[in-house]
């Protein structure tokens, strides 16, 4: 296992020598997603609200945050380390985290400022049993089925019913991200990949699949993931890394590469 994580984590090239090429959409592959931490949030404190990855490879940056995305409480520093997941509580966050943020979580891609994120608000009726991805602030999306299969069903359902402001992060006219009751949060749910790649990767509001889409809007689902949360890639667009639900307040740091 660890000698797996190691040869996907190693980068033979500092990111400024790297020349990225458009991503050929439609013919990427995923390798098998490798888990090298898991990140249990009864120990760290928070939900997770930002991430990102260091450019020689060696280090990924976890950000939490306790209350609210646009008025936090409390916000606390993690640094993991790529080759044995160790997870250590630190001040501040890194230097390199703040250019690497930028470009991952902006309105619109490092290759062409046309092409932007749009973002719109509507009122749904959703189900107050709907569980966010992420946490009671930051949803990944809602389900919105209605399950019941008997008039009693049916008629706890409708009680359960409330009517919800939803703010929609579009991109070629699909949804890249949802957020219910709270403010948008750039960067939760989509990463551009590094310029020269001309393309993005997000996680689709139902089941949490990463989807990977090119600046014309081509799109092609990423098998082998659900339940993903604040997507990123390394500096030479190799390699994806998310984190994924894997029970109440844990998450799974995944790893896979990009081919």
């Amino acid at each position: 296992m660890k000698a797996l994580v190691n040869a996907l984590l190693i980068v033979a090239l500092p990111a400024a020598a790297l020349a990225q090429s458009p991503l050929p959409v439609g013919s990427v592959t995923l390798s098998q997603p490798t888990t090298i931490a898991q990140v249990d949030m009864n120990e760290l404190k928070g939900e997770p609200s930002r991430m990102a990855w260091s450019a020689d490879g060696a280090e990924i940056y976890l950000q939490t945050i306790e209350g609210a995305f646009h008025e936090p409480k409390a916000v606390r520093h993690y640094v993991i380390t790529a080759a044995n997941g160790k997870v250590k509580d630190v001040d501040a966050e890194p230097a390199w985290f703040s250019s690497y943020w930028e470009t991952k979580s902006h309105k619109a891609s490092p290759d062409a400022p046309a092409t932007e994120i749009g973002v719109s608000t509507e009122q749904r009726r959703e189900t107050t049993t709907s569980v966010p991805r992420g946490g009671n602030l930051a949803r990944g999306g809602v389900d919105t089925g209605e399950t019941g299969t008997s008039s009693g069903d049916a008629i706890a359902a409708a009680a359960n019913m409330q009517t919800v402001t939803v703010h929609v992060m579009k991109l070629h006219g699909q949804s890249i991200g949802e957020f219910v009751n709270s403010v948008i949060v750039p960067g939760l749910t989509f990463a551009w990949a590094p310029k020269g790649s001309q393309a993005i990767v997000y996680t689709e509001p139902k089941g949490g699949k990463l989807v990977l889409m090119n600046h014309e809007g081509k799109r092609q689902s990423l098998d082998g993931t659900k339940d993903a949360l604040l997507p990123m890639w390394s500096h030479d667009a190799t390699r994806l890394a998310w984190l994924q639900k894997a029970g109440k307040k844990k998450f799974d740091l995944k790893v896979a590469a990009v081919k």
